[in-house]
């Protein structure tokens, strides 16, 4: 065999593309190195600060009375008024008159009525506006709101915080800190003001059902009412805001006196 020559196929010896990708002399890339494309959203999204609105929304219901109209000065609240117990209140949820001596409270501990720990409806002097009658027991609505009351009471509070903080921030990183500090000052007055106004429209909707139903259109309208009332109060302390800030006044031309 060493005089004879082998023939050749038709292909070999033939050089196949190599991809880039596989070639061990070239660098490649580590993988999931590889830089990601920019998303761009609309409307400059991306740009915009973070605002308090949002939280500040969700949390007034916790802090705020909410007016519940027809029932000569009742709200909804979530801490008591008045007296309370060295070891707390064993209620969540209020609607109470500013002292505390009118309310209907939602509570949990031993009933004297149904010689029973349960949840039950405490009231001393609202059986004309609820119908309901001292120690009522409550189902498993009412039970899932008295957990759900005790715990927003909270949360509500700790969102109220994080839109300061937002706020805070928001004025710090304006190039217009005293334009952005005057959005935020007329943006948590309105939203103060929409949390009680529609607040006490929901409230007024949901009691034509129950007690509940008028906590949960109280918190629902506070809600929508402070998100309105912080953008709108926000864009026209802006505006305002723009309109001092670019106006010139002509003084008038003197006179000699007659």
């Amino acid at each position: 065999m060493g005089g004879q020559t082998i023939p050749q196929t038709a292909t070999e010896g033939a050089h196949a593309p190599i991809d880039a990708g596989t070639n061990a002399r070239v660098n490649t890339p580590v993988p999931g190195s590889a830089p990601r494309a920019a998303v761009a959203l609309p409307g400059g999204l991306a740009e915009t600060p973070w605002v308090g609105a949002i939280p500040v929304a969700l949390g007034l219901p916790s802090f705020v009375r909410i007016p519940i109209p027809g029932t000569s000065g009742l709200a909804i609240e979530f801490s008591p008024r008045g007296w309370v117990p060295a070891s707390g209140s064993t209620s969540t949820l209020f609607f109470q008159d500013l002292t505390g001596k009118r309310h209907l409270r939602l509570d949990y501990g031993y009933n004297v009525k149904t010689k029973s720990i349960n949840y039950h409806w405490n009231q001393s002097g609202t059986h004309a506006d609820f119908g309901v009658a001292d120690h009522a027991p409550v189902g498993r609505l009412g039970t899932a709101t008295y957990q759900a009351a005790k715990y927003f009471r909270y949360a509500g509070r700790v969102l109220l915080i994080v839109g300061v903080v937002f706020d805070v921030v928001s004025v710090v990183q304006s190039d217009r800190p005293l334009r952005r500090a005057s959005q935020v000052v007329a943006g948590w007055a309105a939203a103060w003001a929409g949390c009680e106004v529609v607040g006490a429209g929901g409230a007024a909707l949901g009691t034509l059902a129950t007690p509940i139903g008028t906590a949960a259109g109280g918190v629902i309208g506070c809600v929508i009412g402070g998100a309105a009332g912080y953008y709108g109060g926000s864009v026209v302390a802006g505006d305002v805001y723009d309109w001092a800030e670019g106006t010139r006044f002509t003084p008038l031309p003197e006179t000699s006196a007659p």
